[in-house]
């Protein structure tokens, strides 16, 4: 198979990286970080949204998501969360812009989710301890046999302490499971 350089398919071809504004140049850069399962999934939302089928969300499909998610933005938060994800400022979000707002978002509630592990690993070492968590609750038997089940469900590697990946999955099944009450 012969490569074709950029110079042989012409400089209208791709555009010059000076150009490019700071939020394009991150798009672009971002599409290469997400990986192959995320693309996917991304894609299946994006396909969900788009009822116009040109390959671009606009602010009143993604109002109709939003609503029906049960929110009820105002006409300015529909559009301030529009303009956010329109990083091109063309008035349309196209798949990329899509990909890099959504891995912005699941990055934030990692890093929220980073604080909550922290929060809980009492003593510092980066792990979550059956001792850290009986340390945030009041005595009981009850309450200890609640915690040694979490550890025994979560703790996938059985070295008695959740690791911020496993916490991750315990969050993760929680609430897209949430136990009935």
């Amino acid at each position: 198979m012969e490569f074709i350089l950029s110079s042989q398919i012409g400089a209208n071809f791709f555009p010059a990286m000076d150009q490019l504004t700071d939020a394009q140049i991150a798009l672009y850069l971002s599409m290469d970080l997400i990986s192959g399962q995320k693309l996917v999934e991304y894609k299946l939302i994006f396909k969900q949204l788009n009822k116009n089928e040109r390959g671009v969300i606009t602010i009143k499909e993604l109002g109709a998501m939003i609503k029906s998610l049960d929110k009820s933005p105002s006409e300015k938060e529909l559009e301030d969360i529009f303009r956010a994800s329109d990083v091109d400022g063309n008035g349309e979000i196209d798949f990329r812009e899509f990909c890099f707002v959504m891995a912005s978002f699941e990055n934030e509630e990692e890093r929220e989710m980073c604080q909550v592990f922290k929060m809980l690993d009492r003593d510092e070492d980066g792990f979550i301890t059956q001792n850290d968590l009986l340390q945030l609750v009041e005595k009981g038997d009850s309450k200890k046999k609640v915690i040694r089940q979490i550890i025994r469900d979560y703790d996938f590697d059985r070295d008695g302490r959740l690791s911020f990946a496993e916490f991750l999955t315990m969050i993760k099944k929680i609430f897209s499971h949430p136990p009935e009450l």
